[in-house]
């Protein structure tokens, strides 16, 4: 009992984007977080210094949209000036100390709530007409991040009902009023029990950690094939730079259509945040390759074959970054990206997430993209 009661006196009090609360438990008396997350009001005052110093270790620039690079932070990207630093710290330090308090999470529970419910009003009067399914959902994955009230955060559920129509992802729609929901950008032989990546980093460790046996990871991970998806993402409010960006890419694809197998059209897809997202979903890797590379590629391992995808897409994203086309290089060559679906919700700004036409854009007078004009938020 005691050792019970001294693990939840120490422990840290920190929570992390997804809503977990941090587990380091050796927290020093009289302090609320540990030595990672000691960025509150109160460890503000006490040693300011410090609080500066862990911010700047933490996000030391202002990264570009596009960047690869936010994680490692060896990018040519700006350095955030001290003045923003010390600025950006007592923010840091006025968002701790307020996510701490009861009253900060019952208003934030509230505000959850409210949005829940609009996005369940929303699900039950729409038709499965207006929804979007990609081409053979059945070998597709699809998440939903639902809010969970009991653990006061946002968890994610792995749909197990093969998903092959729009009546059966609509009923999973009513049913859990997701605030997002993704699909995999890759086909699956078995897409509810696609496990960890067998090549990737620490991937028989993951195994373990599910319970599953590493001699099963060619049937948790039987790839069948991937389309061609580029992400724009841009921080601004009238879409102008990712809608420039995104034209640009048009153009770059279209120009070399013969070399990258690219439709001559594309699908637009408005991600309703951010940005936008390119879709070509009739390509395939036989549409690249000769007729002796297709011999080859079909008598790869399964494991071979995302490899395969993966170097045929990275010297295309080469050939992106060399045009200087900003965009997320990572999603591109990734066969285990999950993407957001068309017709469904975004959770964050409540506005739709859809498939538009090139003319929805806003044009000058030379009849060039300058920026787009979003929907009003459901509700």
């Amino acid at each position: 009992m005691s050792k019970t009661w001294k693990h939840d006196i120490t422990r840290c009090q920190a929570r992390k984007p997804d809503g977990r609360r941090c587990k380091v438990d050796d927290v020093k008396p009289g302090h609320k977080f540990c030595g990672h997350h000691d960025t509150d009001i109160v460890a503000l005052f006490r040693i300011p210094e410090k609080c500066i110093e862990i911010m700047t270790g933490r996000y030391p620039k202002r990264h570009h949209p596009a960047c690869d690079r936010k994680g490692i932070n060896d990018c040519e990207c700006h350095t955030y000036s001290r003045g923003a630093q010390v600025m950006r710290t007592i923010q840091k330090a006025v968002k701790d100390s307020a996510s701490a308090l009861p009253l900060y999470r019952n208003k934030k529970k509230l505000e959850m709530r409210i949005k829940v419910k609009k996005i369940r009003n929303y699900y039950n009067e729409t038709t499965e007409a207006e929804l979007w399914l990609p081409y053979k959902p059945g070998f597709r994955q699809f998440r939903f991040f639902v809010w969970d009230d009991k653990q006061e955060r946002v968890v994610v559920r792995v749909i197990k009902d093969n998903i092959k129509n729009k009546a059966t992802l609509l009923k999973w729609l009513r049913k859990l009023a997701p605030l997002h929901v993704y699909y995999t950008t890759s086909a699956w032989m078995n897409p509810q029990g696609v496990g960890p990546d067998p090549n990737g980093k620490r991937g028989r460790n993951k195994f373990r950690k599910k319970g599953w046996s590493y001699r099963m990871k060619n049937y948790h991970n039987v790839f069948l094939w991937q389309e061609l998806y580029f992400d724009v993402d841009y921080c601004n409010a009238d879409y102008n730079e990712g809608a420039r960006t995104l034209e640009k890419l048009a153009l770059f694809l279209g120009e070399n259509q013969k070399k990258y197998g690219h439709a001559p059209l594309g699908t637009i897809v408005f991600s309703g945040g951010k940005g936008f997202h390119y879709v070509d979903n009739m390509w395939r890797i036989d549409n690249v390759l000769s007729d002796k590379e297709k011999k080859e590629y079909y008598q790869k391992d399964l494991g071979d074959k995302q490899l395969a995808n993966r170097e045929w897409k990275e010297g295309l994203i080469d050939d992106v970054r060399k045009a200087d086309i900003l965009i997320d290089y990572d999603v591109t060559p990734d066969p285990r990206r999950i993407i957001r679906l068309p017709g469904t919700v975004h959770g964050k700004t409540l506005r739709l997430c859809k498939i538009i036409k090139h003319e929805d854009f806003i044009f000058d007078e030379d009849r060039n993209v300058i920026g787009y004009n979003p929907d009003d938020p459901i509700g």
